[in-house]
């Protein structure tokens, strides 16, 4: 192969990672939507839930405590999709803006690693945002902080949700998995073509004679 050919092969590899990371952004909005609208949910299972099994706390706090509480919920409700757009700001998640270093051209588990990162980054990010309404059930006394397992207590006091995101009766959920299925491959897709790219750089400047 000669150096036409390779600029050929670099500048459709190019073309590609535009393409990839474009699909990356398309993706942005719609897993930013779906996010709210499955935390939404599980905050109104998670609510009614410890209504269900607690309900001395909920004769205890009185008809004024209890109106009180549910503003303040409905208030967590409406400022999810603000609250969520924010979180998932986080630059450890979508990696699909990051620059691949060179290692990754022979490193055969970049790519897994990679998607891996972003993964724990998502999910810790829901965990964080379903923490806003464990803050409300630890301030009317639902939740005891260190005392029930479905909380972590974060270094700053935050709770943050600790067990398996659930499924059942969620509608939002199967949509959620399906997103960070689909960002997954993108990621997988962006280390290959980023790969490729170099390889081929690599290989025209094999070609170069020297001077």
């Amino acid at each position: 192969m000669n150096s036409t050919d390779f600029d050929r092969i670099i500048a459709q590899e190019r073309k590609v990672i535009a393409s990839i990371k474009e699909q990356g952004e398309k993706l942005i909005p719609e897993f930013k939507r779906i996010t709210a609208s499955y935390i939404r949910e599980l905050s109104i299972k998670l609510m009614k839930s410890y209504f269900r099994y607690k309900p001395e706390v909920t004769r205890s706090l009185g008809t004024k405590k209890l109106e009180e509480m549910k503003r303040e919920f409905t208030g967590i409700l409406d400022s999810l999709p603000e609250h969520t757009s924010e979180r998932l700001d986080d630059s450890q998640i979508w990696l699909h803006r990051e620059k691949i270093p060179d290692r990754a051209v022979t490193d055969m588990t970049y790519s897994y690693n990679f998607e891996k990162r972003s993964n724990k980054s998502m999910d810790e990010a829901i965990r964080d945002l379903i923490g806003l309404v464990g803050s409300m059930l630890i301030k009317y006394g639902f939740v005891e902080a260190g005392k029930d397992f479905t909380w972590n207590m974060t270094p700053g006091g935050i709770p943050q949700y600790a067990i398996d995101l659930p499924s059942k009766g969620m509608d939002h959920h199967k949509a959620l998995n399906k997103l960070m299925e689909q960002y997954k491959n993108i990621l997988v897709e962006y280390v290959f073509a980023i790969q490729n790219l170099r390889k081929a750089e690599q290989a025209k400047n094999s070609t170069q004679p020297l001077i």
